[in-house]
């Protein structure tokens, strides 16, 4: 099964990505994926300190352990897509728990040489706006999972690059005028899909200069959200945010959004919900990325 999003290691791949040399991170492999003797938090889902596992109906079983592990047992005749969908999506989350990192369920593009992550509710926009600022010239780091690295006690962050795609629902893909033809779908039954980013994803981590929680309004409006908001969005949107409890993260989860609101500060974009009005929330993102780090 191709990965097309992710980096090989010492070996070329059949999607013709070239072999990036140095130590494996992850090995992901298919085999049985049997639960682990771990607690059951959610129907079909298990979870502790070094081990996640799910079983979702009709895709198949996966299993994350000590976060440099991930077995993949696909049901007969699933779709490729739906597969990475929760391989790269829950399964990813649990990774990132795993290794001691925050990932942030969000989209990041780097801009004048910073990163600037978008957080919000889903469907609110998150992937067209990073979308829209490729297309200004800025690189995508990453969408929907965004891995970030945080100095202990606030002195700096960094974000990761993560998988070489944007999930763009149709709507959204008429705003760049193209069409869902030649696409792969999120989900074979979800008319959301998988849009190349034109820059190569590469291992090089960038500092990051600021999180915006983007929201809806009649005007444009922007401002730093106060520490106890500012920390709280960044809980309220740290990915599968529900394994922390089980994982015995919560210390250390609230030390890192507290440290990640202190290294880069969080901020609230209100914009319109009109497409062609993406232009003008781009540049307030291009001046924010010239903010002095806090």
């Amino acid at each position: 099964m191709p990965l097309p999003e992710l980096h090989l290691v010492d070996e070329a791949g059949d999607d013709g990505h070239e072999a990036t040399s140095g130590a494996i991170d992850v090995v992901v492999r298919m085999a049985a994926a049997p639960p682990p003797d771990a607690p059951e938090i959610l129907p079909d889902v298990r979870c502790d300190a070094d081990h996640f596992w799910m079983d979702v109906p009709r895709v198949g079983r996966f299993l994350v352990r000590h976060g440099r592990e991930m077995v993949v047992e696909p049901c007969p005749d699933v779709p490729d897509g739906d597969v990475r969908a929760y391989l790269l999506g829950s399964a990813m989350g649990a990774l990132l728990h795993q290794r001691g990192l925050l990932p942030l369920h969000a989209s990041a593009v780097e801009v004048n040489g910073r990163a600037i992550v978008f957080i919000a509710p889903a469907g609110s926009g998150k992937s067209t706006m990073a979308m829209h600022l490729q297309h200004r010239g800025h690189r995508v780091i990453c969408d929907d999972i965004c891995a970030v690295a945080i100095e202990s006690g606030g002195g700096s962050a960094r974000l990761w690059s993560g998988l070489r795609n944007l999930k763009l629902w149709r709507a959204s893909l008429g705003a760049i005028a193209r069409t869902p033809d030649g696409l792969e779908p999120v989900l074979v039954d979800m008319d959301k899909y998988r849009v190349p980013v034109d820059a190569p994803a590469d291992d090089r981590a960038v500092d990051l200069a600021a999180v915006v929680l983007l929201d809806w309004g009649e005007d444009f409006a922007i401002s730093p959200l106060p520490g106890a908001e500012a920390v709280g969005a960044l809980v309220a949107n740290t990915f599968r945010g529900q394994l922390v409890v089980p994982m015995g993260r919560q210390a250390a989860h609230w030390r890192q959004c507290l440290d990640l609101f202190g290294a880069a500060g969080v901020y609230r974009i209100v914009r319109p919900r009109a497409l062609d009005q993406l232009d003008r929330a781009s540049i307030l993102i291009e001046r924010l990325s010239l903010t002095p780090t806090r």
